[in-house]
């Protein structure tokens, strides 16, 4: 397998990941959830605005995927300008963190108390 179809492959098993979900919220308990989480100044580490991630969907989220996946390489891999290998790791990389987040945040959308728990651990009692 070459590297391009690892990285082909790899990027659709995300997406399939994304797939996979539950269904969305209704969007009365995405924008409470994430009026919420904006008040406690809630940030993951995603390269999308928070205002736009705290209101992902599932086909928002594959939409932004790839809108990564066709991110000219000089923005997405300004890390390592010179190293396509490299580029794709940082272009998974960013999938998977996205990825990770969005996960806590459908918990959270669901009333999850443990992952509330962690967020007030995170963003109140510090």
């Amino acid at each position: 397998m070459t590297n391009e179809t690892s990285f082909e492959v790899k990027v659709e098993q995300l997406k399939q990941k994304v797939r996979s979900f539950a269904d969305d919220a209704d969007a009365s308990v995405i924008e409470e959830t994430a009026q919420r989480l904006e008040k406690l100044n809630y940030a993951p580490p995603v390269i999308i605005s928070n205002d736009k991630f705290l209101r992902l969907t599932k086909a928002s989220l594959l939409e932004e995927i790839d809108r990564i996946l066709a991110l000219p390489d000089a923005e997405a891999c300004a890390l390592a300008p010179d190293e396509p290998k490299k580029c794709q790791d940082l272009r998974l990389q960013f999938i998977s963190v996205q990825i990770f987040y969005y996960e806590k945040l459908l918990m959270l959308r669901q009333g999850d108390i443990e992952t509330w728990d962690e967020i007030d651990e995170l963003y109140v009692h510090d």
